[in-house]
């Protein structure tokens, strides 16, 4: 488990927010060059949240547990607003989503 390489629950979701925000950089890469009215990408959205939600909820409940950050952070608009700091990452050499991501996940932090 994640939670237990990384030593602290904190660590542990941060390292896997860092995955999560690989995972949208390529989704989004591979959205722009495959076409979008395929019928299996409408499903995808769903398939992926529901794999997703439940993981980030057992490593915000961790360290929430911890005293490591705050309680009641929904993991559902965590997610959403990762991905919102994500989208046109791609475009813009200037802007660093992993840096905007990072401070967002800090600031869940209770210390």
């Amino acid at each position: 488990m994640l939670i237990a390489s990384e030593g602290l629950p904190h660590a542990a979701l941060a390292r896997w927010v860092d995955f999560f925000v690989d995972f949208l950089v390529t989704k989004h890469g591979l959205a722009e060059v495959s076409p979008s009215n395929d019928p299996a990408f409408k499903s995808l959205h769903s398939y992926f949240l529901d794999r997703l939600v439940p993981i980030c909820a057992q490593l915000l409940e961790a360290a929430a547990s911890a005293g490591e950050i705050l309680p009641d952070t929904d993991p559902t608009e965590l997610l959403r607003g990762i991905g919102n700091l994500c989208i046109g990452a791609e475009n813009n050499p200037r802007y660093n989503a992993r840096r905007m991501v990072r401070l967002l996940i800090a600031g869940l932090s209770r210390q």
